[in-house]
């Protein structure tokens, strides 16, 4: 330590005027032997007691001791920044005036601060009760564990550093209430050498402690979030961790109860089935649905599920991950665009809207190809982003066009022209690229294209002649230009309905925010140029669908991912406008809740009213219900707190899904055939009259007969395209089979709709029974 050093000591108290004159007499017993100016900063934070004039005594007795006073009680870090702001010398230590952490030790902390910015203390064997020592026990490895690994006391008092090494400290965090409690690492985190050594503990023996357990949590949370954007802007491995922790949030979202439902028809019962079919019969080529050649989709979906089946087992979980696994994908990917085009946190901020949506939510737990189509369309657009931004583009052209193979494979051209149409909108908005290909990413980006699409293209066209004409008109012009085809048609406006429930809570919020981005983009700037790529990126998805005859609503799944940058750099912009909305939507979803639970209190004594949706019960009532006061209420007590409220808003849908997974499972069952088939005997055949459930093949482990004249009950169009070709297939009969069937020695079982019974009834050659009925269906067997 020089010689000329000089050091402040700073002390906040309040009420501690029992302590104050030996505080300066420890202080002056410490200080004076080294030889070096001292003084002593009292802040007297609003105290109560005798404060003042103790500290008036002493400082006329000792003009080294200055006391300064707050008109009213500020906190602990109010009071130190204030006599930090009055320091004199350019070395500062910290202490506490009840004495428990003593001056004796400030020397040997003045000596480790050689070659430190920082020295701080370690207490040893603290005299504290055992409440206190546990509650700080925990803050300390909370906060050690996350922000500071190398710091083993956090908020020891005893500290002594270097005033310019406090003014970095400054200029990159304020000092926010509570930061006394987390200077170490504030330190560590402006990239300041911070040293450490054990000090005594003593037992305090004047005046009452103002420390309380009480009430601690929100305000170490509040602290936390200080601190954290200065944690990740500093350390890789908490980015990392911070990543992964989110990444298994989203995948426990996704993959929670993944199988509880069984399997819905007619698209997931039929999907599992075609999956089932290839891994028992090695159909890998061509995928078969009960026996039958099915070409209405790609084959990359089934490669997938049947996968899964291999790994997992076969069952409704395993035939479900490939799209939650899709999801999760389609939540990373959209972090990585908002990264690229904004910046980090409205990166995370547009995934994590991407990630709490209802349309996003509800097609990860189905085994349909949407999702899995929108990882891939928008892992093609992340390519293409990156062509423009990087110096060798062509190679993300070329996986660029990987991307567009693979979601062909999953889904036709749509896959091709979902990205490009994306693309070709929104790039203009975006700057200059700095390097151009010159040609070689389009011809790489198609090279690929072909080589991942062709090849399954010559097998299926050697196997099944005519598949090709099938597939680019029937299955791809007819079902853009022809809604009588597929009986898919809808309004216009059918999109954006869409849309405004699939976005859940962020309908209401990027409403409001609207104007804001308009006022932004006209503004200029970066995110000018971001809300104009989003925004023509959406448009130009929607009015693409809209022009499509064939509609549903998970076909607009990949438009999810532009509006969730919309609404995230709305979002960062005006917080406060969102906290007001959500708060004004918690008071009408308060009401909802009320109602819903009046409605099931109204139910509970018999059915619903007549014309209410069959999927209601008082049951899910209730769930709904419920889940909307607590959400509303959790809205409404957040306050003024934006963050927390916007926290809410994000797990409104969610929250939602949980809460009515189980009081749903009676619908599902209702579209499903896992209870039928547990009334079929396992070695009995099964015949379906002229209809067809096509999760039943996948419960009996084994394809059916289905008697048909068009084969259009299997929801097969390539089927019906085909019928006079698969025409003596074991699985597929005409209807007048069925008497034959059922003249049969052995019994089967036959199956027909509530609408044809009465038809299959005087068909049959002999008396039928019914095994079994549903909402559906009715199975029969003959009696006998």
């Amino acid at each position: 330590m020089s010689p000329t050093a000089a050091l402040s000591v700073v002390v906040p108290a309040y009420d501690e005027a029992p302590n104050l004159p030996r505080l300066a007499g420890a202080v002056r017993a410490a200080l004076d032997p080294l030889g070096i100016a001292w003084e002593l900063v009292v802040v007297d934070d609003g105290s109560d007691d005798d404060t003042p004039a103790v500290l008036a005594r002493l400082a006329a007795e000792d003009e080294r001791v200055r006391p300064l006073r707050l008109a009213r009680r500020s906190g602990q870090t109010a009071a130190l920044v204030a006599g930090f702001r009055a320091a004199r010398h350019p070395l500062i230590a910290t202490l506490d005036a009840d004495l428990q952490c003593a001056p004796a030790d400030l020397p040997a902390l003045l000596t480790e601060l050689d070659g430190a910015d920082l020295a701080c203390g370690i207490r040893a064997r603290r005299h504290d009760p055992p409440s206190r020592r546990v509650a700080s026990a925990l803050a300390n490895l909370a906060r050690r564990a996350f922000l500071a690994g190398g710091v083993r006391d956090l908020a020891c008092p005893l500290r002594v550093f270097r005033a310019d090494a406090l003014a970095r400290v400054e200029a990159v965090t304020p000092l926010f209430d509570g930061a006394h409690r987390w200077l170490p690492a504030l330190f560590a985190l402006a990239g300041l050498r911070v040293v450490q050594r054990p000090v005594a503990h003593h037992p305090r023996t004047a005046g009452t402690s103002k420390y309380d357990t009480r009430g601690r949590i929100r305000p170490i949370l509040r602290e936390v979030g200080q601190v954290l954007p200065l944690a990740f802007a500093r350390s890789p491995g908490l980015r990392i961790v911070g990543g992964l922790g989110l990444l298994a949030l989203a995948t426990f979202v996704f993959l929670y109860r993944l199988g509880s439902w069984p399997l819905m028809e007619p698209d997931e019962g039929r999907n599992a089935e075609i999956a089932r079919e290839m891994l028992v019969d090695g159909h890998w080529s061509v995928p078969h649905f009960n026996g039958l050649p099915y070409l209405d989709k790609p084959v990359l979906l089934f490669w997938m599920i049947a996968g899964a089946f291999r790994a997992l087992g076969v069952g409704e979980a395993a035939a479900r991950l490939p799209s939650a696994v899709a999801g999760i994908a389609t939540v990373a990917l959209t972090f990585d665009l908002g990264r690229l085009l904004l910046d980090r946190r409205r990166g995370l901020l547009a995934a994590a809207i991407v990630a709490t949506t209802p349309l996003v939510l509800t097609y990860a737990r189905l085994v349909i190809f949407d999702l899995p189509l929108t990882a891939l369309t928008t892992a093609a657009l992340v390519c293409l982003v990156r062509a423009r931004l990087a110096e060798a583009p062509w190679r993300w052209h070329a996986l660029a066009g990987l991307a567009m193979g693979l979601a062909t494979l999953m889904k036709g051209p749509v896959g091709i022209l979902v990205p490009l149409l994306a693309w070709i909108a929104g790039r203009g908005a975006l700057a200059e690229p700095a390097h151009r290909s010159r040609g070689r990413g389009v011809l790489a980006a198609v090279a690929v294209v072909a080589l991942v699409v062709v090849p399954w293209l010559a097998m299926v066209e050697q196997a099944q002649p005519g598949f090709l004409r099938y597939a680019l008109l029937d299955e791809t012009f007819l079902r853009v230009a022809s809604s009588s085809r597929f009986h898919r048609g809808a309004p216009f406006y059918y999109y954006p309905m869409t849309l405004s429930w699939g976005l859940g809570a962020w309908t209401v919020v990027l409403a409001a925010l609207a104007p804001g981005l308009v006022r932004r983009w006209r503004a200029g700037g970066p995110d000018a140029r971001v809300i104009a790529f989003a925004a023509r990126a959406t448009v130009a998805l929607v009015v693409f669908f809209t022009a499509c005859a064939s509609k549903r609503p998970h076909y607009i799944l990949p438009a999810v991912v532009p509006v969730a940058l919309l609404a995230a750099v709305g979002i960062a912009a005006d917080v406060q406008r969102v906290r007001t909305v959500l708060h004004s939507t918690a008071r009408w979803t308060l009401a909802a809740g009320f109602v819903g639970i009046g409605l099931a209190v109204a139910a509970a004594g018999g059915e619903l009213p007549p014309g209410a949706f069959r999927v209601l019960s008082p049951a899910l009532l209730t769930s709904a219900g419920i889940f909307l006061v607590a959400w509303s209420a959790a809205v409404l007590a957040a306050n003024r707190r934006a963050v927390l409220v916007i926290g809410c808003g994000a797990l409104f849908a969610p929250g939602l899904g949980l809460a009515l997974l189980g009081p749903l499972t009676p619908y599902a069952e209702s579209r499903s055939s896992r209870v039928l088939a547990t009334y079929v005997d396992p070695a009995a055949e099964v015949v379906c009259f002229d209809t067809f459930r096509t999760s039943l093949p996948f419960y009996l482990g084994r394809p059916i007969v289905l008697a048909s004249d068009s084969g259009a009950p299997l929801t097969s169009n390539y089927v019906r395209a085909r019928r006079p070709d698969l025409r003596g297939r074991p699985s597929l009969v005409s209807e007048r089979a069925v008497t034959r069937l059922l003249g049969a020695t052995d019994q089967p079982y036959v199956l027909a709709s509530r609408w044809n019974a009465a038809r299959l009834t005087r068909m049959s050659p002999r008396a039928l029974e019914t095994v079994h009925s549903d909402r559906q269906s009715i199975l029969f067997r003959p009696r006998g």
